[in-house]
């Protein structure tokens, strides 16, 4: 039992924090930085680009989209977040 609640534990903790933002190089200086963490918010990718371009960089575009939606209990409507998509497409000065 006490297995069981420390792997359930751990599983939460993962899908709370979600992923640390993450800078895939598109051409060389052009890069897409993603940031999907469930509770993070868009200066997560701010702080990823300033860190991958020292020098600056250019917002060619950007997207913050959160789907938010209702299940429902027998007894309940349950709210929910899901499919965070947030990222920015930026080219280094």
């Amino acid at each position: 039992m006490e297995k069981r609640v420390v792997i359930i534990g751990v599983a939460a903790a993962v899908m709370l924090t979600g992923c640390s933002p993450k800078s895939t190089q598109l051409s060389p200086n052009t890069y897409l930085v993603k940031c999907e963490q469930m509770f993070g918010a868009m200066s997560d990718c701010v702080t990823a680009a300033k860190k991958q371009c020292p020098l600056g960089y250019e917002v060619l575009s950007a997207k913050d989209e959160n789907n938010v939606g209702t299940s429902f209990d027998r007894t309940k409507v349950i709210p929910h977040i899901g499919n965070v998509k947030r990222s920015m497409l930026i080219k280094c000065q």
